[in-house]
Formats: C-alpha cells, structure tokens, sequence
C-alpha cells in the first residue's frame, strides 16, 4: 500500500504497475496532448528546468505495448487501429502510449471511484473512444469544458481556441459526487424554476444554496495569478483542481495524479482533506510540491503543517499481488503489426504462435532475434523447415505474392 503524500520520480506506467487493485478513489491525469510542440518552464521561475517533449512517433513507442493491449484488450487494439488510420503514426503512437497506463488506471481504481482525463480538442475525441472501451460507454458522465480568456493572433483563420476537455468516467454504477460542495451562485441570485410547484419562500431557499455548475467552467488559467504560479509549462489553476476533488472524492479518499508536473492536483487534494499520490518523470515535483503545500494561502499556497511530511520515492512500488506476464510475444507482436510472418495476414493476439525463423535443427539460435509469429496454418505448413521453405509453398499456392 502507498503511503499518503508520495511523489514517484519515474516512468509512471511500471509504478502504477506496481500498485494494488483497487486503491485509488480519484483519478485526474493531465498528461501531454500529442500538441507536437516542446515544453519548457522559462528560466528563473520555480519550475526552472522542468521540460518535456508532446511530439510522438512510433519509433519511441515501446512495441511490447501493443503486443499487451492485443493481448488484453483485443477491442481497444481495433479502436487504437482506427485511430491510427485516420490520424496517422502520431495519433497511433499517443494512443499506444496512453491506452497502456489507462488500463492501469482503471485496475488501481476502485469501483466507486472516478477518473478526469484533461485533454485538449487535439486527441479529446480519440480519448473518449479509448476511455468508452476500457470503462464502458456506460460509465461516462460528463464531458466539461474549461473556458478561459487570451488575445489571438494577427490574420486569424478561425476562432481562438481557448477551451480545454476533461472527459469525466466513473469506473463502476455508483460514485461520489458532492453536489452541496460544487455549488455556485446563480446570476442574479434567482433561480429559474417556475413550474416546478414551488412558492416564493422555497424559491428564495433554493436560490441561497446555489447550482450545480453547468459543463462549461469559466476560471483564469494559472499565469494569471502571479502569486499562484510556478512556471510549470501546462501548469492548471488550483481552482480548476479543488472542484473537481470536492466533487468526486470525499475527506481521506486517495487521490492519483500520475502526471503531477508541478502537482496541483495534489495540492488541491491536501487542502480538501483527501490524500494523495503524485507520479511525475522529474525530480521537480517534489520540490515544488512541498514549496506549495508550505507557502502561506496569501502567497498563493496552502499553508499545510504537512508540507514536510512528502516522501520521495524513485523505485516502484511491489505488490505481491501483481501480476504481470510479459514475453517475446508481446514484442513480436507489436513488430508484426499483428500481420502472420508467413502469409502476412492480420490475426488476433491469441491466434499467432511463437516460432523460430531458423530451427534448432537446422542451427537456428534461441535468441529473441531469431524469432517469429505465425499463424496455426503457417506453423504447420512450416513444419521443421526454415523461412525460405514456408515463403516458397505460400507463394506456389498463391498465398503470398
């Protein structure tokens, strides 16, 4: 079990790997947005030597990955196709790569619990297919949009974007959601309910307690308050980061953010009483997240008597519970594109078989390089022959060009 107020320094996806089922109540992830741009936290700020690259080809991506999603979730691996095939190798290679950890997620996270998924118009369509396919079309909630305010730019051709996406999934058929805690005021301080049976004492009641707010929240991004910001690239407002806590979590829930940067999400979780775990590549986040906790409110922190208190973990955590089963399969199958070595047709994880290019008899190593997938029908044909051999029968019987 991890212990309330860690942040891990590392690859997030072989830490979550290394947590317990069902530990987490709330999920928020503000990860990269395939915006194939380079981020760098300017110099002199707190967040001085923060960077990170949002540009994704599948070359960097770990061709074992897809194998695991084939293998475990053979429908999100057609969702991750299609996705592919109509946004190309970096569209595919974000989606390999966030597929992965997203099915993590959705292990660590308990059946009660929630995941916000922040994203920007860019993937946020590609997202949700992912998300409905691992949580279940069933289990989306809400989609918010997050609003904010900027100039534009010289010869404009469109509209300004100045909105992002938080796609809100809950994992099972019940989840928090402190409506009372949210609530804003109404414009004017009057409520719209006529028809509803109510008279004027009630409608005066019900306007003093506020609405819940609608999908479309309208707060200033961080920059803009001075005192609050670290110079984090992406760096989200507290604001933004306490309603989503006090909606879907209730005081001393766990909190996850496993890609905390400057770890709002955490801050935001300390303040309302829950706890929490932060995963970021960088070492930063520790430093800023204790500097944060510590800072007085009126110097934009919290002034926690807890900022002290932050574990700094850079190993993985174990679980003896954990299971994970990883081979050359996963890899070969990734390299393969799913495609047969022999007849070069598609076949599911399950239906490919682990062969050698150069058998034993014939000098053939055991090693990873010489190895292959065939289909049933291309093993059998292959026999105790080599490559060569199969290649030649496909092709005599039209099988292979």
């Amino acid at each position: 079990m991890v212990k309330n107020r860690t942040i891990f320094t590392g690859d997030n996806l072989p830490i979550m790997r290394g947590m317990a089922d069902e530990t987490v109540d709330l999920i928020y992830l503000d990860p990269p947005f395939n915006s194939n741009k380079y981020y760098e936290a300017p110099i002199g700020s707190k967040a001085e030597g923060a960077s990170f690259k949002d540009v994704w080809r599948l070359t960097d991506t770990d061709l074992a990955w897809w194998g695991e999603i084939a293998d475990v979730q053979p429908k999100l691996y057609t969702v991750i196709e299609a996705i592919g095939a109509a946004g190309g190798g970096s569209n595919m290679s974000y989606s390999i790569y966030m597929a992965t950890r997203l099915l993590e997620m959705h292990r660590i996270l308990k059946n009660t619990g929630s995941i916000y998924y922040h994203c920007d118009p860019t993937m946020s369509h590609s997202v949700k297919l992912m998300m409905d396919t691992i949580f279940g079309g069933n289990s989306f909630r809400n989609e918010i949009v997050w609003c904010y305010t900027g100039p534009g730019s010289p010869g404009m051709r469109q509209f300004n974007r100045k909105h992002d996406i938080i796609l809100w999934y809950s994992k099972g058929a019940k989840w928090a959601f402190n409506s009372d805690d949210v609530r804003i005021p109404y414009k004017g301080g009057k409520p719209h309910v006529g028809g509803y049976g109510m008279d004027k004492d009630d409608v005066e009641e019900y306007g003093k307690k506020g609405k819940v707010p609608e999908t479309w929240w309208e707060m200033r991004i961080a920059p803009r308050s001075t005192k609050e910001y670290t110079g984090y690239p992406t760096q989200k407002p507290l604001e933004l980061l306490r309603r989503i806590v006090r909606a879907s979590s209730n005081e001393g829930d766990m909190v996850l953010d496993p890609f905390c940067g400057c770890a709002t999400a955490c801050v935001a979780a300390e303040d309302e009483g829950r706890e929490w775990i932060g995963i970021d590549v960088s070492e930063l986040a520790f430093n800023i997240v204790k500097e944060r906790l510590h800072k007085p409110r009126e110097e934009g922190g919290i002034g926690s008597l807890f900022a002290n208190a932050v574990i700094h973990l850079d190993k993985p955590p174990k679980d003896k519970n954990v299971k994970r089963s990883r081979d050359i399969k996963h890899t070969l199958y990734g390299q393969q594109e799913g495609k047969c070595n022999g007849c070069l047709m598609h076949f599911q994880f399950r239906n490919l078989e682990v062969d050698h290019i150069i058998p034993a008899s014939k000098g053939g190593s055991e090693d990873d390089s010489n190895k292959q997938l065939l289909c049933g029908a291309c093993n059998r044909k292959k026999g105790p022959n080599d490559m060569p051999y199969l290649v030649a029968q496909l092709r005599r019987e039209g099988l292979r060009q």
